[in-house]
């Protein structure tokens, strides 16, 4: 009887989604006797592991600040790979606000989402990260804005992506923009286009773009990948055959892009359109997991920005979690 192992992807475009939508991940997990479950076929009780790790055969693919929560907390989670590609980071703005620039914020109204119930808000992480350092790079101190904290209820945050067909509930912050209580919010302008076609908005900035490379950390920038700690030690064969499967399967996407793009839109609950919108024209190239010492570079800042905001209760030092064997092995046996 095969062994389980458990499995979770957030809703950002990565390989792990390809290789187990694609049947890569039970191949290579069947030839060593295991099969992959995802975690949100479980239990509902169980899907908090998503965030929390308490799950000691559990892999999890997707934005970072979580695992980082989790190993300040001090359970057992090792990193394996990151991935560093160019994410979209906008500031967005009413079309009629009159706001053409971060300039302009000067004594506005900034949404922070704040989400309640949850065991680490990375919505409001990623907000507070993105806007302080858009205002930062335009030399408006965040003591010129008014912070406008936006109380979401919409339990986004427990299932992971493993509702094939969950669709996105409109944030509270949208709807704050839609209804003129915010001047401003950090986010994804497909999330507008899906949940609210009538608002008519513009970006006025570019986190990424101005910046760049590892300056821009957001959740999804970089992706991670994690594993259980226990599971890593008792178990390496299995944590190996898992980063071959979305090794192969990044490799895969490379060479057929319409259904790679196809998956990824499906995984961020996006119509193609939107996706290719949101997305680099290349991205479907650049999903495999690595150690690039920028990611990990930009995954420090992260750390040390989440630390400095009271979202971590111990530091983390990135190259100290971080254990490049298990990569190393996989890419030696793919070769």
């Amino acid at each position: 009887m095969a062994k389980e192992i458990y499995y979770t992807i957030c809703p950002v475009a990565n390989a792990t989604y390809i290789a187990a939508n694609h049947g890569f991940l039970k191949e290579e997990l069947n030839k060593i006797g295991y099969e992959p479950v995802i975690l949100q076929s479980l239990d509902p009780k169980e899907w908090p592991a998503h965030f929390t790790f308490h799950n000691d055969r559990l892999f999890r693919e997707g934005g970072n600040i979580p695992p980082i929560w989790t190993k300040s907390n001090g359970t057992g989670v090792v990193l394996l790979a990151v991935n560093l590609i160019d994410a979209y980071q906008p500031v967005i703005v009413r079309e009629d606000s009159g706001i053409t620039s971060v300039k302009d914020l000067k004594g506005k109204r900034l949404a922070i989402p704040v989400h309640t119930n949850v065991h680490i808000d990375f919505h409001k992480a990623t907000a507070e990260h993105g806007l302080e350092l858009a205002l930062e790079l335009n030399g408006v101190s965040k003591d010129e804005v008014e912070w406008i904290e936006v109380i979401n209820n919409d339990g986004y945050h427990s299932e992971g992506n493993g509702l094939p067909n969950k669709k996105p509930i409109a944030s509270a912050e949208i709807e704050a923009l839609a209804k003129g209580e915010v001047d401003a919010i950090f986010g994804k302008v497909e999330d507008v286009r899906k949940i609210s076609p009538e608002l008519k908005v513009k970006v006025i900035y570019d986190v990424w773009k101005q910046s760049g490379d590892v300056q821009a950390v957001n959740n999804i920038y970089p992706n991670v990948l994690t594993v259980s700690e226990k599971l890593a030690k008792e178990e390496p064969e299995v944590v190996v055959a898992f980063l071959k499967a979305s090794i192969i399967a990044a490799r895969w996407a490379k060479d057929h892009k319409d259904e790679a793009e196809e998956l990824l839109a499906e995984q961020t609950y996006s119509s193609l359109e939107d996706y290719r919108a949101s997305h680099p024209e290349d991205y479907y190239k650049r999903l495999e997991p690595n150690l690039d010492p920028k990611a990990l570079e930009a995954l420090q800042i992260q750390s040390d920005f989440l630390l400095e905001h009271g979202y971590l209760a111990e530091p983390v030092d990135i190259k100290e979690w971080t254990d490049s064997s298990f990569l190393e092995k996989a890419l030696n046996e793919l070769k």
